[in-house]
Formats: C-alpha cells, sequence, structure tokens
C-alpha cells in the first residue's frame, strides 16, 4: 500500500456570549483549497486545529493534529 494524505479538515471555532464556544468542521481535498479556506477566515471564527489523515508506507492509519491556541480574553474594567 502507498503512503499519501486521504483528507484534511479544517475546524473552526466560534465564541459567541449567548451561544457559546461552537466548532464546525470542514474536508479538504489538498493542501491548497486548505490554505484558501484558512485565508478566508475572518472574527469571529477562530482557526482551531488541522487534522492531516493517512497513512504511512505500512499502510498503517496516521494523523497529524495542528493544534492553534488563538483566542484572546479581553477583561471588562
Amino acid at each position: 500500500m502507498r503512503e499519501g494524505v486521504n483528507e484534511i479538515v479544517l475546524v473552526i471555532r466560534r465564541w459567541d456570549p449567548k451561544l457559546g464556544l461552537t466548532e464546525h468542521a470542514q474536508v479538504y481535498p489538498d493542501l491548497e483549497s486548505l490554505y484558501d479556506a484558512c485565508l478566508k477566515v475572518e472574527p469571529p471564527d477562530l482557526v482551531e486545529r488541522i487534522v492531516i489523515r493517512g497513512r504511512d508506507e505500512s499502510g498503517q492509519e496516521r494523523a497529524l493534529t495542528l493544534s492553534f491556541q488563538s483566542v484572546t480574553v479581553h477583561l471588562r474594567k
């Protein structure tokens, strides 16, 4: 079996004072489309994580997760 990427998942997080914290995920077929989607993310949405799933040279399933800590909390005075 050949190694390769099966899917790339972009997880977007949003904080809303009324709804709380929500996440939604979208699958992309390649890095170019993922990159394009990341560039289009605007507040209040934040890129939370990117998960790349695939197989290694021996056919084992593998996942690489890139997590981002992009939340800023502003304290009220």
